[in-house]
């Protein structure tokens, strides 16, 4: 198996990768409905080395509070729609977090090949259809 496929089979296939793969896409789509900011993604897809992957990551999660913050308020103010139920904001919360953990794991494969990995995630994110603008 080449080198890429193998880093494609393991974000999802192999259950930790697979994880920190969905955390961070879903964490994503809700910074791609919040922030309106495409270029990010665009970032992410051009990453040449694991460098260019961890300043796209930091520059994601460096506005991650706010980016949480904001979609609880927005979902009870019912500007965004969630496909499905959840309990509390807490809760809400807790699914589109993404943790030191997670990004990581993601490092770790983004070593190998940073493109594939920040490709990958960021059509995910952008294809994500747990979240939707209602009528900005």
């Amino acid at each position: 198996m080449k080198p890429r496929e193998d880093v494609l089979r393991r974000l999802l296939e192999d259950e930790e990768y697979k994880k920190a793969k969905d955390a961070f896409m879903r964490y994503l789509a809700a910074y791609k409905v919040i922030e309106q900011n495409l270029s990010l993604f665009d970032k992410m897809a051009r990453c040449r080395d694991a460098g260019d992957f961890i300043s796209a990551v930091y520059e994601s999660i460096r506005v991650k509070d706010r980016i949480l913050d904001r979609l609880v308020e927005e979902v009870k103010d019912g500007r965004i729609g969630v496909v499905f139920e959840y309990k509390s904001a807490d809760e809400l919360k807790k699914i589109f977090s993404v943790g030191q953990d997670h990004i990581e794991k993601l490092v770790e494969l983004a070593r190998e090949d940073p493109r594939v990995v920040g490709s990958f995630i960021s059509a995910s994110a952008l294809a994500y259809a747990g979240l939707y603008e209602k009528g900005r």
